[in-house]
């Protein structure tokens, strides 16, 4: 497929805010793939970004459908107090109706895939972020990394991940890398047909992957990434680390991934992480939006946990009480 046909995916674009002219520092170009419901998250994490790096710019490309106006208005809060770009681009909803679909995933997973063509004419490096993850340093380093000879750099998934889906996905190198962080080297990914040789690959083993577009990305580019160290992408998951256990977040952290059903804007992810992320929320645009409250009987039983844990016990209480008849009247009705 020619890169005119990938353009042709996009039903518009529109510029919220670009105040870079003149500034002396590089431009970084980040890009994210959302939906309006992860606005929210995609504009915390691009908050976190700006604190962090005052000797870069950042233009911010956000794929997916269409944002409200609420989203709209907060992310250019953003750009009050920092040099900032902000674009979007809206996908056409017909655009991957030809794809294969992937059990409960969205089509959304296939926004980060054609970003290297509609971003050619404007930078050779892009930094594609999740919307559930938190800067905590400096991406000066990386903005000076070499990355020529690769087709991407990320950052390995968990030991765990590992230890499984090699085995799984037939990756002789022991290395799987987690898809939340790629620095993509956009020349290289188009020289090499990427977006073409992943969707043939999720056309063909589609039912054997867990996490569709991060398994093929795998296998497809298992030798052309660079692996960086872990402080790029630190992989957790709120909801497998107990109520009050401390997480020792190295020192180095420069990027925190919160992967997993349960994100820091959920009320029920209290803990040492979600902690981290609050101090973030709070100084936000975003300050004022309520996290998200339980609405399943195991998100309302670890909120009950959480609170006890925090010495709320009337709440907790409340909580637990509202768990068990959930949970009771759930099973009475199957």
């Amino acid at each position: 497929m020619s890169d005119h046909e990938y353009l042709s995916y996009i039903e518009y674009k529109e510029e919220l805010v670009n105040n870079l002219g003149g500034s002396p520092f590089p431009v970084v170009h980040i890009a994210f793939g959302i939906n309006n419901a992860y606005a929210r998250g995609m504009g915390i994490t691009i908050f976190s970004v700006l604190e962090n790096n005052p000797e870069l710019v950042f233009h911010i490309h956000v794929f997916g459908s269409a944002l409200d106006e609420k989203s709209k208005s907060l992310l250019l809060e953003l750009a009050v107090d920092h040099p900032l770009a902000i674009t979007c681009y809206v996908f056409k909803e017909s655009a991957f109706s030809g794809l294969p679909l992937m059990g409960r995933y969205p089509q959304a997973i296939y926004y980060r895939l054609f970003t290297p063509y509609i971003l050619a004419d404007v930078t050779s490096r892009c930094l594609y972020l999740d919307a559930d993850t938190l800067c905590l340093g400096s991406y000066k380093e990386l903005n000076e990394l070499d990355i020529s000879a690769y087709t991407l750099a990320a950052v390995n998934d968990t030991q765990r991940a590992r230890n499984k889906l090699c085995t799984q996905l037939g990756l002789t190198s022991g290395n799987y890398f987690n898809s939340g962080f790629l620095y993509i080297n956009i020349p290289q990914w188009l020289a090499k047909n990427t977006t073409e040789r992943i969707i043939r690959t999720l056309s063909c083993q589609k039912n054997e992957f867990k996490f569709p577009d991060q398994d093929a990305l795998n296998i497809v580019l298992e030798h052309e990434v660079l692996l960086l160290p872990k402080k790029y992408n630190f992989v957790c998951d709120i909801i497998i680390n107990k109520v009050g256990k401390r997480i020792a977040v190295p020192e180095d952290t420069i990027l925190i991934h919160y992967t997993g059903k349960c994100k820091p804007w959920h009320i029920w992810g209290m803990g040492e992480l979600a902690d981290i992320y609050d101090r973030y929320y709070a100084q936000s645009p975003w300050q004022a939006v309520p996290h998200d409250m339980p609405a399943s009987y195991k998100e309302m039983k670890r909120y009950a946990q959480a609170l006890w844990h925090k010495g709320r016990y009337a709440a907790s209480f409340c909580w637990m009480t509202k768990y068990m008849n959930n949970k009771i009247f759930r099973k009475s009705s199957l």
